[in-house]
């Protein structure tokens, strides 16, 4: 029989690494973009946590979870406090990963009022849907640590928002190039690191459940970095150590919604498909539709969710986690069914909703800023500093 983590404790290691996450995340975006923008795009991840943190703070996470709701039963004092601040934190990478779409145009202050929207709007009915006992967890559909609610609806809202924001001036154009990739390899580092928080099933899995999802997260990541790069040896020549980081976030991803249900077998498999999916999106998809995502957020987080959940769906295992099921290669086809239903929803409602948002918004809020100061630089523009001398 296995015993359960202390709630409290892990509840709190989980948190610390999903802030190491965040800065990260920060980190990886900051290095991508051009050195005029970094300041800004670093700082629209670090003021995600602070409106978010606040806004969870105050009605957030009761709207979404309730008092006493199922997220907390069988949690003790210390941990049920916690739990609202862990809730934030996954809140707050959601819409950082949705600046990574929309960087080097857009206003500061149009982002923080739509993130603050969006956040309630959009991120927590389908929270709700999932984990805090709505129809989606009615229906069966897994999702251990945010495949869907997290990347999933990131990856679109961030496709949709490139898409009515429109592309930055230039774009397909000029280059644009990452200013300091070195920058962007310590963010990878810290975000490998950090995501082994999301294997926390927020306090509530037991210790063999969280230390298998471990491993799964670290072979998903290592085979997706490998699958990248073969692919993108195959057809450049080369393999880029650019392209090994990706592979590595792709594989972060893909695992997210499996890890406490997948064996390290299956999360290779998992991983291996990650890397081969987003390599395609990112080098061809993207560019024969001709959207500016600019951190190839929908290809690596909205491709990679929607592969994690389906995944799930097939190589889930009760062997692993008995609070799951088996899933289509293990002898039960309903839960492909339920994975695939919850990609469908989670993707229509987050396309829908962003782009209802966004452009009700643009009604009353310039979403970007001019030329003058799109040239200029983002850092100079809406901050008045400059990240180098």
């Amino acid at each position: 029989m296995t015993q359960a983590a202390d709630p409290s404790l892990w509840l709190f290691v989980s948190t610390i690494l999903l802030m190491v996450t965040l800065v990260g995340v920060a980190l990886f975006y900051g290095g991508m973009v051009r050195s005029k923008n970094a300041l800004n795009t670093i700082g629209m991840l670090f003021a995600a946590v602070i409106v978010v943190s606040i806004e969870w703070l105050f009605f957030g996470d009761g709207l979404v979870y309730g008092i006493g709701g199922s997220e907390e039963s069988g949690l003790n004092a210390g941990a049920r406090s916690l739990l609202p601040l862990h809730h934030a934190m996954t809140a707050s990478l959601a819409l950082g990963l949705v600046a990574g779409g929309i960087v080097e145009r857009v206003r500061f202050p149009f982002f923080l009022v739509f993130g603050l929207l969006w956040t309630v709007l959009v991120y927590g009915p389908l929270a709700l849907w999932v984990w805090g006992g709505g129809w989606l967890a009615k229906l069966g559909c897994l999702d251990f640590s945010g495949g869907a609610v997290v990347h999933l609806s990131a990856g679109v809202t961030a496709l949709v928002a490139a898409i009515v924001i429109g592309p930055r001036r230039g774009y397909g154009r000029m280059e644009m190039m990452p200013h300091h990739l070195p920058f962007s390899f310590l963010g990878v580092g810290l975000m490998w690191v950090g995501w082994f928080g999301f294997s926390s099933g927020a306090g509530r899995a037991s210790m063999t459940v969280v230390t298998n999802a471990c491993v799964a997260i670290h072979m998903a990541c290592v085979a997706a970095a490998l699958s990248w790069m073969v692919a993108e040896w195959v057809q450049r020549d080369k393999p880029t150590a650019l392209g090994m980081a990706s592979g590595a976030v792709a594989g972060l991803v893909a695992i997210t919604p499996a890890a406490g249900y997948v064996g390290p077998v299956s999360a290779l498999v998992i991983g291996i498909g990650a890397g081969g999916l987003c390599y395609m999106v990112v080098n061809y998809v993207k560019l024969i539709l001709g959207y500016d995502d600019a951190l190839d957020v929908f290809g690596m987080h909205g491709v990679g969710g929607m592969w994690g959940m389906v995944a799930t769906g097939l190589f889930a295992s009760t062997q692993i986690n008995a609070d799951g099921s088996d899933g289509l290669f293990y002898g039960y086809p309903y839960q492909f069914f339920a994975q695939a239903v919850g990609v469908v929803a989670v993707a229509a409602f987050a396309g829908v909703m962003s782009f209802v948002l966004l452009k009700g918004l643009t009604l009353v809020l310039a979403s970007r800023v001019d030329e003058d100061a799109e040239s200029m630089g983002l850092d100079l523009a809406q901050h008045g500093e400059k990240g180098y001398s």
